[in-house]
């Protein structure tokens, strides 16, 4: 008995001293993470003078499995720590077992999901007991002084063990081995995906003591830090329980739809009833997400539901299927469907509409999905416009910037959201550029004569001999449109001569005038015509004001061989507009009759006649039997002066079968008074025209030519005498 208890004396004694040595050592200033897991797992920095645990010492971690009953995966992870030297602890002993993230996700977020989680593990936990090294209990067992938890902070599963445990050096050890059986899991809620590398579930293992902190498992801590694998690419439930895959909702989801429905995708066990939950995600972060539980399944495998507010673009869903047991409490959980979010298939605009000079924007823009609509505009990359998108989908701006031509403008369609306003979508741009304004262009010919007088006046005809003034006015009339590389073609009427130089003058809107140089004077090879021509190359002399004229203007004399006629004045106006498209040549035409513009005979007599005239026994004066028309005179002068009418007798009058001569056989007379009418001419008439009309002159018992005979042996009987009387016109005074 004495060497016994000698025994155990020496070896407390060489563990005291192994622990004096052991906290000398590693007792010092640290900062450390302390971690506690009831206080809700988030790490907290401190520093402090702390003992901690001693990692010499090995750990072994391993990742099995088997098959069970009905070739279910039965899966056991196991760590182990055997120390090499004693130990002094800072705090609690803990073995943390990392699981694969392919579970962890599964019950992360759901703290009844990992309550089940570890209320189906079953397994042991070892921790050292004196005298006899270690000793095991099964893993359930809540009188043993260690605790089972689980931290979604580090997707592990972890036990911490009693303080003050005094083993022996070798034969200690602390270790966790639990096992899960997949298929129990399925019927928990707890899907275990295929591993994400396709190949093995990755695991991690660490010993440690309460004081460092849950985190260690991410750290790397000599021989106590562990990983491996489960060998298995997926785990299987076996075919002990249906197999409940994910659902798929109908699709598209659209904006601000309220109702989603879609399929489950297989047969239903009848053991079971199938409901789907769906999760809903506001894109706009205005809630948590929205979870719409027990949607039933038809027969058929459809479900549908209403919501109770419409969802929005980018709102996301998901859903997965609870096919709960009929007969206990136990129930699968379908893996999640793929997210799908919510679509908005917004249309751009199609057409849009603006006319230089207004400052108003129509446009189309149909929209084939709900939704709260604008359409923004932004003209020359400036400031950006929005109006509403009307539900025909017609839209209108009004109060712009006048538009001028040329502008750009981009259209997009933008949905808004019915949460707070804010732009959702956009859609593709519409572009356009703004058709400059066709210049209006008023053209005015005018002809005018230089009258008596000096002064010029509109002629509606002209005579030969008369200077006339030909005007040819172009004026813009419209704004904002432009009037560049004007051209002008003013054709000069044939048969003018005396044709002076041209004036182009170029007037503006407040009547300043500029004379413009590079009027030429061509010939037209078709119309055989000469015209004069004006090419705008300036940029300074083009029209971009209303009201702005260029006055061409020249002068010439009408020819003699131009009465009767009707001499043509025409132009043609063109250019281009403030875009550079030419625009449609406008041709103009006006013309004016030509008159003679002498003094003239208009008509006068052939013949007259005087028939049997009885042989005189004294001076006797006889009327005309015949006289075979009348005298006229026209005066077609633009200056008119009095005007005389002579007579004389050109040829006496002579027997048309003798040699007899009868000199001065007439007389004139005017107003009752005979004039004898001899070779020497003598006034018959004076007058002053008043206009171009033709004057008729007198002709009666009172006025006209008369036969005045007196007897003479020259006078025969039944012998007639034939004589010539000259008709002379003078403007001159006498």
């Amino acid at each position: 008995m004495k060497r016994k208890w000698l025994f155990l004396f020496l070896v407390g004694l060489i563990l005291s001293i192994l622990l004096v040595d052991v906290h000398q050592v590693y007792a010092e200033d640290e900062v450390v993470y302390e971690q506690s897991e009831m206080e809700n797992e988030k790490p907290k920095l401190v520093k402090e003078k702390q003992e901690r645990l001693v990692t010499v010492g090995s750990g072994t971690l391993s990742g099995t499995y088997t098959t069970g009953s009905t070739s279910q995966s039965i899966i056991t992870m196991s760590y182990t720590y055997t120390p090499t030297l004693d130990l002094s602890l800072g705090g609690q002993p803990l073995i943390i077992l990392k699981l694969p993230t392919e579970i962890a996700n599964q019950i992360n977020g759901s703290t009844a999901k990992q309550q089940s989680f570890l209320s189906l593990l079953y397994g042991t936990v070892t921790l050292p007991a004196v005298l006899i090294g270690s000793i095991s209990y099964n893993i359930q067992d809540t009188t043993r002084g260690f605790t089972l938890a689980y931290s979604s902070a580090y997707n592990s599963v972890y036990v911490t063990f009693p303080t003050n445990i005094v083993s022996l050096l070798g034969l200690s050890r602390w270790a966790v081995s639990f096992s899960f059986d997949v298929a129990a899991l399925y019927q928990n809620g707890i899907t275990i995906p295929p591993a994400s590398n396709g190949i093995n579930y990755p695991i991690k293992g660490v010993f440690g003591s309460s004081t460092d902190g849950l985190n260690i498992i991410n750290l790397v801590l000599g021989n106590v830090s562990q990983s491996a694998v489960i060998a298995l690419p997926s785990m299987s439930i076996g075919n002990g329980v249906p197999n409940v895959t994910a659902p798929i909702l109908n699709s598209p989801i659209l904006n601000l739809q309220t109702t989603v429905s879609g399929n489950i995708q297989q047969i239903q066990n009848s053991a079971y009833t199938y409901t789907v939950q769906l999760t809903i995600t506001r894109s706009d972060g205005t809630s948590a997400p929205i979870i719409v539980s027990k949607i039933p399944v038809d027969a058929s495998g459809n479900f549908s539901t209403v919501l109770a507010s419409p969802l929005q673009y980018v709102d996301s869903i998901s859903a997965f299927i609870i096919a709960q047991s009929k007969t206990s409490s136990n129930y699968i959980q379908s893996p999640s469907s793929a997210i799908q979010a919510v679509s908005w298939p917004i249309k751009p605009v199609t057409a849009s509409t603006a006319t230089p000079g207004t400052t108003q924007l129509s446009g189309t823009a149909v929209q084939t999905s709900a939704g709260t609509y604008q359409v923004a505009l932004q003209i020359n990359g400036g400031a950006i416009y929005t109006t509403p998108l009307n539900a025909n989908g017609t839209f209108q701006f009004s109060n712009l910037p006048m538009f001028k031509g040329g502008e750009t403008v981009n259209l997009s369609v933008q949905g808004l959201s019915n949460r707070t306003g804010s732009i959702l979508v956009t859609s593709t741009s519409y572009n356009q550029t703004i058709p400059y304004l066709k210049p209006n262009i008023s053209v005015t010919q005018m002809v005018e004569g230089l009258n008596a007088q000096g002064n010029w006046e509109t002629a509606s005809s002209v005579v030969t001999g008369q200077t006339i003034r030909y005007t040819l006015t172009t004026t813009l009339t419209n704004q904002p449109a432009t009037w560049s590389q004007q051209m002008l073609k003013a054709y000069i009427p044939n048969g003018i001569a005396q044709l002076s130089s041209v004036t182009l003058i170029k007037i503006s809107s407040t009547g300043v005038q500029t004379p413009v140089v590079g009027t030429q004077l061509l010939t037209d090879s078709h119309l055989n015509q000469q015209y004069w021509y004006y090419q705008n190359t300036l940029p300074v002399n083009n029209f971009t004001q209303p009201n702005t004229t260029f006055k061409l203007q020249y002068t010439g004399v009408a020819a003699q061989s131009t009465v009767g006629q009707s001499l043509s004045f025409s132009s043609i106006i063109g250019g281009v507009d403030g875009g550079g498209e030419a625009i449609t040549p406008q041709n103009n035409a006006n013309s004016v009759l030509v008159e003679d513009g002498t003094l003239r005979f208009v008509q006068s007599p052939k013949q007259i006649s005087f028939k049997n005239i009885p042989v005189p026994s004294k001076t006797t004066t006889y009327s005309p039997s015949v006289v075979d028309t009348s005298l006229m005179v026209a005066d077609g002068r633009v200056a008119k002066n009095q005007w005389h009418l002579l007579v004389r007798e050109s040829q006496p009058m002579k027997s048309t079968t003798t040699e007899k001569v009868i000199n001065q056989a007439f007389v004139y007379r005017k107003n009752g008074q005979d004039t004898s009418i001899t070779t020497i001419a003598s006034e018959a008439y004076a007058y002053t025209s008043p206009d171009n009309n033709n004057v008729a002159i007198p002709w009666n018992q009172q006025n006209g030519v008369f036969l005045n005979l007196t007897p003479s042996v020259n006078i025969n009987v039944n012998e007639s005498y034939t004589a010539q009387l000259q008709w002379i016109l003078s403007d001159a005074p006498l």
